[in-house]
């Protein structure tokens, strides 16, 4: 069966779809240029496009090397896009082995006399590497969703997976239905016609994929940067309190609560620049979640102030935490400026039962602290009924 199609129209069409797409990804790159999956998927997008263009050309019978390097531009487009989801899944880059496919077909198809001479043979090898690289970008968009969970995340790479698929249903039927030489440029066979339609729909479905892709990251960076202390990486006040209630809610039994402080902090501010004193709160921040156990909640209140929540934890086993978390700090060796600076911190503990809320645990914990603070810092109290627990 026979079908007459403009190929020119579809390979304009996509053309125009991906250079949008490759302007846009650039624009991202020059905001972010330290984000290389923008750069990749720019380069993949505009390498496509180049062929797109030049593939508008050779469907009128243009000379053949404007046909192998439209074909090598596509295939180098996909090569670059599967680098770009490694770079966006945050894998190592292996662009070497991307250049290799594009490469080859280039070079076999330029010199070997029977890519020259038989178009079915050139279109077999384009189609099973163009298989070949959006199937690696569907399998590593699938080996990231354990990790990842993106809503798009499914669509792009079943639809990868999909034309993966498709090329390599199509080089089959061009091996049992062979192109004739004036297939070029009359009538095409159903399934020729069937497979530019499918490079087209790729060339607007792809770039859309990947973009939402980006889209879903962004979103989840915001929300992320928006719940978190952008100094330490933990859990920010707002986000700490509305987990702890809901922690607390859920939990039933014995709990505790440590409120840290690092002492001196304005002092270390003072003589070593504010550049010192974060590198003592991160370090601080890491030595506590190091010391708590894993189902711990921790969080940066303010300034200089850790608190953690600490479910099924006795009161012994609270105050040995807290004298934990003491030693490990005043024996971490902190180096500003050239020299040896000792570091304490001051930690409340206090300890309820059930019937003890989350908030209660908070102003008890700050009391103690408190208490810690007024009797020269450096020191673990834990809260006891003498203490009055109004200072949170």
């Amino acid at each position: 069966m026979m079908l007459s199609v403009n190929l020119s129209t579809l390979a304009l069409g996509a053309f125009a779809v991906l250079a949008v797409f490759a302007a846009l990804y650039t624009r991202h790159w020059r905001e972010e240029p330290n984000r290389n999956e923008f750069l990749l998927f720019a380069a993949a997008s505009g390498l496509a496009a180049l062929g797109a263009l030049l593939s508008a050309f050779s469907d009128s019978g243009y000379a053949l090397i404007t046909v192998v390097l439209a074909q090598t531009l596509i295939l180098s487009g996909a090569a670059l896009a599967w680098q770009g989801m490694r770079a966006f899944d945050h894998r190592a880059l292996d662009l070497k082995l991307a250049a290799v496919g594009p490469l080859a077909f280039f070079l076999l198809a330029a010199s070997a006399p029977l890519l020259q001479d038989d178009v079915t043979a050139r279109f077999l090898v384009a189609a099973v590497v163009g298989a070949i690289y959006t199937g690696l970008a569907a399998w590593e968009l699938k080996a990231s969703e354990v990790e990842e969970r993106l809503s798009n995340r499914p669509f792009a790479y079943l639809w990868f997976a999909a034309l993966s698929v498709a090329l390599l249903i199509a080089a089959l039927v061009a091996y049992v239905w062979p192109l004739n030489a004036s297939d070029v440029v009359g009538s095409r066979p159903l399934w020729l016609t069937v497979v530019a339609f499918a490079a087209f729909l790729h060339a607007v479905i792809a770039p859309l994929s990947i973009f939402l892709l980006v889209r879903d990251r962004l979103l989840v960076e915001h929300r992320w940067s928006a719940a978190t202390d952008n100094l330490t990486g933990l859990a920010n006040r707002f986000t700490f309190l509305d987990m702890l209630q809901t922690l607390s809610t859920k939990v039933r039994g014995e709990g505790a609560f440590l409120y840290v402080d690092v002492d001196h902090v304005k002092r270390i501010n003072d003589q070593y620049g504010h550049s010192g004193g974060d590198e003592v709160l991160k370090t601080c921040a890491e030595l506590i979640l190091r010391e708590l156990p894993e189902h711990a909640l921790l969080g940066r209140l303010a300034g200089a102030e850790f608190a953690a929540y600490v479910p099924f934890c006795k009161v012994e086993e609270a105050e040995k935490l807290g004298h934990v978390i003491h030693d490990s700090v005043e024996q971490q060796m902190f180096f500003l400026g050239g020299e040896l600076v000792p570091v304490t911190v001051s930690v409340g503990v206090a300890h309820g039962a059930m019937q003890v809320t989350a908030d209660e645990l908070l102003k008890r914990a700050d009391a103690a602290l408190h208490t810690a603070k007024v009797n020269g810092r450096n020191s673990v109290v834990v809260w006891d009924g003498g203490q009055r627990p109004s200072y949170a």
